[in-house]
């Protein structure tokens, strides 16, 4: 009986060194370490978050790899507009179980999506529109949003303006509608048709002795007289537009008048580069260049140049050859009206050539 009691305690005391190792190399919890939730931002009456939402990308993939489940101790307000307590509950394979705390932030979602990447439409005679590339529509709660366009009044077999309209709707019923030209042509302008008829305006405007500061005052004053505003343009194709504004229609905006001089500038060989205002998705914008006026093998001369008819007279000398500092002058007078990402263009000297 005495040896059996030893072995009955020895196999007992066996069985405890085994427990007691198993529990040693029992594999810690993650949420024991450096697993942080995030606080979200969620609209009233939009989709609810999952409680894997809540915490970050890296630590949503640990917990995915680890086999750790994540679910909400109780369930959150998502009713309520105001900042509420969030519990999250982990639990890993071995029954383990950590509660990590976070917030939602509960808004009343009054502002309605952004449309991005939609601008006018150009097509030929025949051909399909292309309506949906390079175009989405983000919200400030939701995220990527559905959107829709309808060009049902458009008719591509003929030549016409039209217009096309871009509708966004978020979850909470907030709506963006944009509406753009939709430009249907007979046939393609190409730059040989334009040389055709520039090339004999050029040839009365330019003179071979002028310097390449005289050519761009002759270009800039030729196509303020020979176009009229009008706020409407295909901005698509700036050959077609020069050839519309110059030679057909004789109006154009400010693309039209950018591009009748770009093109201009083009065949005379002048150095020239394009600039478009900064605005937000749907809002105004605006084009203009800059002419390097320094002949080849000197160090460079940039002036602003913008041929459009600008109300008021628009920069020093209606817009021709302008410095820096102007271009600051006018934007005092006419805010945001020359934004542009400065980092990406060359200053201007700070000799003022153009009152």
């Amino acid at each position: 009986m005495a040896i059996e009691k030893r072995l009955l305690f020895v196999l007992l005391l066996c069985l405890l060194l085994l427990f007691c190792a198993c529990e040693k190399e029992k594999p810690s919890f993650v949420a024991d370490t450096d697993l942080a939730p995030v606080d979200l931002r969620v609209a009233l009456g939009g989709e609810h978050p999952e409680a894997e939402d809540f915490l970050s990308d890296d630590a949503r993939a640990r917990c995915q790899q680890e086999g750790v489940t994540v679910e909400f101790a109780a369930a959150p307000d998502f009713e309520t507009v105001g900042a509420h307590k969030v519990t999250l509950l982990l639990r890993d394979g071995q029954g383990n179980e950590r509660e990590l705390p976070t917030r939602v932030v509960v808004v009343e979602d009054t502002t309605p999506p952004t449309l991005v990447g939609v601008k006018e439409i150009s097509a030929l005679v025949g051909e399909g529109l292309i309506l949906r590339a390079g175009v989405s529509a983000t919200d400030d709660c939701f995220g990527a949003v559905e959107w829709t366009v309808d060009a049902s009044a458009v008719n591509t077999e003929q030549e016409g303006l039209y217009s096309a309209t871009y509708r966004a709707t978020d979850a909470s019923g907030n709506v963006t509608e944009q509406t753009v030209y939709v430009h249907v042509w007979a046939e393609k302008t190409t730059e040989s048709q334009l040389w055709d008829k520039l090339d004999p305006v050029l040839d009365e405007l330019i003179d071979d002795n002028d310097t390449i500061e005289e050519k761009c005052r002759a270009i800039h004053a030729y196509v303020q007289g020979a176009i009229g505003y009008f706020p409407i343009s295909d901005k698509t194709d700036p050959v077609r537009a020069a050839y519309q504004a110059l030679f057909v229609k004789g109006r154009g905006d400010c693309y039209s008048y950018f591009s009748a001089a770009m093109m201009m500038l083009r065949r005379c060989g002048v150095e020239y580069l394009e600039i478009e205002r900064t605005h937000e998705p749907g809002k105004e914008t605006h084009f203009w260049l800059m002419v390097n006026l320094a002949p080849k093998g000197e160090a460079a001369r940039w002036y602003h140049f913008d041929p459009t008819l600008v109300d008021g007279g628009g920069a020093a000398g209606k817009g021709c050859l302008f410095t820096d500092a102007q271009l600051d002058d006018y934007n005092a007078v006419d805010p945001g009206f020359y934004d542009y990402n400065e980092a990406d263009y060359p200053s201007t000297p700070t000799d003022i050539i153009t009152q």
